[in-house]
């Protein structure tokens, strides 16, 4: 049997027309409730208030609370087994997040009543309800401008299928456009004026005394011999969630009513084992510990990976975000300075060098040195090498003879590679490098070929700017001789870490490098990033519009995993280093 009605006595009524002070009820299938007043006047206590009877009278199979707290004042609440999720404002992820779990919750609802309202129903969903905790603070904000309509919608269409809206304010302003969506209407203490605008009608006035105000009668109070008219405001006094110790009452005290909880539903080791299902949150940084925590495991299980490293959380499921080092072949990083970038790369070298002592590792750094920290932490550890500045080498050609030279960064990594992974073009690219005759066969062809000896899984890191530039030596190596060592990447196993992609200016150059990515890596707000500075990198052809409304903008930690091959993005948060 499904729930006809769902009362909630708030309170108590005074009506003097017919001599009575009948409890003030509010049914949750029948009206939105907007409850307003000025601070410390009560509008929060009157919500906690509602979330206790909720509490009471409902279990997890009827009922879940949805709160997005923008005063910080419900905090406390976000363990009770019936509140499904607590936000706050700190994050714009997470108010996008809950429209959308509205939305979802919305749609769903609307499929399984099948053209029914929900108190007419046989078989019910779960009731929802959606707290919003100082709706003025929403509304003022302009970067939730975008979530409005979606609010206004919810308002509109939610209550017949399930789904009451209860907001409080401290004001008007803002918020007419909302107002005939909320049947019943609260009013503490505030400026008389504003009264008129919430009531559409006069009322007296009320003295500063918390929990003392107007409301308007949507339920008829029962055991009413006498008539009056309905839906006019009358004063109101909202009882608080929890009696005080030692005074005198049937309301449960604080400590009777969360002993009452844990029995109802189960507190056991901590939490309640009888609950709604929980939409986590994240702290400010995501520590390890907390990683370890917060993550949910996939129900498909893990997929077999050679070499795993997690690098992060996804925002929507919780579930770890990792990446097979011994297949991604190419991982490409973009993003701001200052915004992850280093971090990002420190979890993925520790988490290689924590499965694999037998791991030689390359940086290619420029002028920067921003790889210098990684050589410093790993060189005693794994097989490092470290090419960031011009350097005085001593090269062998095959008869023996020595030439000294002064190399470029680039320069000595071309003869890196060709030395130990995969034979270059002695004629086109190595004879400058080793001062011979680029048009003598004899002298280029003593330049020494790649070593043949097997070697250890390879991580190149390429932090350098040259890379990117269009000048036919700089450019060489994305377009000639990074396809050739990507075609035996698997083979010989080599990965290779883009650390800070830059622009690239040449479009063959450009076309090339996106092609061979396989996993990417955003620290940015990819909207703003996919339609202005990133239109010829791998996110530029994604719509702009649709990542605008799937994704809110990046705080500090945020990024985007895009597995390219099986073209899925993921928004996550980064574990910090």
């Amino acid at each position: 049997m499904g729930l006809s009605k769902m009362p909630c006595t708030l309170g108590v009524f005074d009506i003097p027309i017919i001599q009575m002070q009948p409890s003030f009820v509010v049914d949750l299938l029948d009206a939105n409730i907007a409850v307003f007043g000025s601070s410390m006047s009560g509008k929060t206590t009157t919500l906690k208030t509602l979330i206790n009877i909720l509490h009471k009278h409902y279990d997890a199979s009827q009922e879940q609370v949805f709160i997005l707290d923008f005063d910080g004042a419900l905090f406390e609440y976000q363990e009770l087994p019936l509140v499904s999720a607590y936000f706050d404002n700190s994050n714009e992820e997470y108010v996008k997040r809950v429209f959308k779990i509205m939305d979802n919750i919305l749609k769903d609802n609307i499929k399984e009543l099948n053209g029914k309202n929900y108190r007419d129903a046989q078989n019910q969903p779960p009731h929802t309800t959606f707290i919003i905790d100082n709706l003025n603070a929403f509304i003022d904000e302009s970067r939730y401008m975008a979530y409005q309509e979606k609010l206004a919608k919810l308002c509109r269409d939610g209550l017949s299928k399930g789904i009451t809206v209860v907001v409080t304010a401290g004001e008007t302003k803002g918020i007419a456009s909302y107002l005939s969506a909320f049947k019943q209407k609260i009013a503490f203490e505030m400026q008389s004026d504003k009264y008129l605008d919430i009531f559409t009608g006069r009322v007296g006035m009320i003295a500063n005394n918390p929990g003392h105000g107007f409301a308007n009668v949507t339920v008829k109070p029962e055991g009413i011999t006498g008539t009056f008219r309905m839906n006019l405001p009358y004063e109101v006094q909202c009882t608080l969630p929890y009696r005080q110790e030692g005074a005198p009452g049937a309301a449960d005290t604080e400590a009777g009513f969360f002993q009452k909880l844990k029995e109802k539903f189960k507190y056991e080791g901590g939490t309640y084992a009888r609950c709604v299902r929980k939409y986590l949150t994240f702290p400010k940084e995501l520590t390890q510990d907390d990683f370890e925590r917060l993550k949910q495991h996939p129900k498909e299980g893990a997929k077999g990976h050679k070499m795993p490293v997690s690098v992060g959380l996804d925002y929507v499921d919780f579930y770890p975000v990792t990446v097979d080092m011994k297949q991604a072949r190419l991982i490409a990083i973009y993003g701001k300075k200052e915004f992850g970038k280093t971090n990002l790369l420190n979890l993925l070298i520790e988490g290689i060098a924590r499965q694999g002592a037998d791991t030689r590792l390359v940086l290619f750094d420029d002028g920067r040195n921003q790889l210098e920290g990684i050589y410093q932490t790993y060189k005693e550890t794994l097989d490092c090498t470290i090419i960031n500045r011009f350097d005085e080498v001593t090269l062998t050609l095959t008869d023996g003879t020595q030439k000294p030279r002064k190399l470029s960064p680039l320069q000595q990594f071309y003869v890196y590679l060709n030395e130990n992974c995969v034979s270059l073009d002695k004629a086109n690219y190595l004879a400058d490098i080793y001062g011979v005759s680029k048009v003598s066969a004899k002298e280029y062809m003593a330049i020494p070929d790649c070593s043949t000896a097997p070697a250890p899984f390879t991580v190149f890191v390429i932090q350098s700017k040259l890379v990117y530039l269009s000048a036919n030596e700089n450019k060489r190596f994305i377009n000639s001789i990074l396809p050739g060592l990507l075609s035996v990447a698997e083979e010989r196993g080599y990965l290779f870490i883009f650390s800070d992609v830059q622009k690239i200016s040449d479009g063959e150059q450009n076309t090339f490098f996106n092609n061979m990515a396989s996993v990417a890596f955003l620290l940015d707000n990819i909207a703003e990033f996919a339609g202005e500075r990133g239109q010829k990198t791998i996110f530029g052809n994604m719509d702009t519009k649709s990542l605008k409304e799937d994704y809110a903008r990046c705080e500090k930690g945020d990024g985007y995993f895009y597995d390219i091959e099986a073209d899925n993005l993921l928004k996550l948060k980064f574990i910090k280093h």
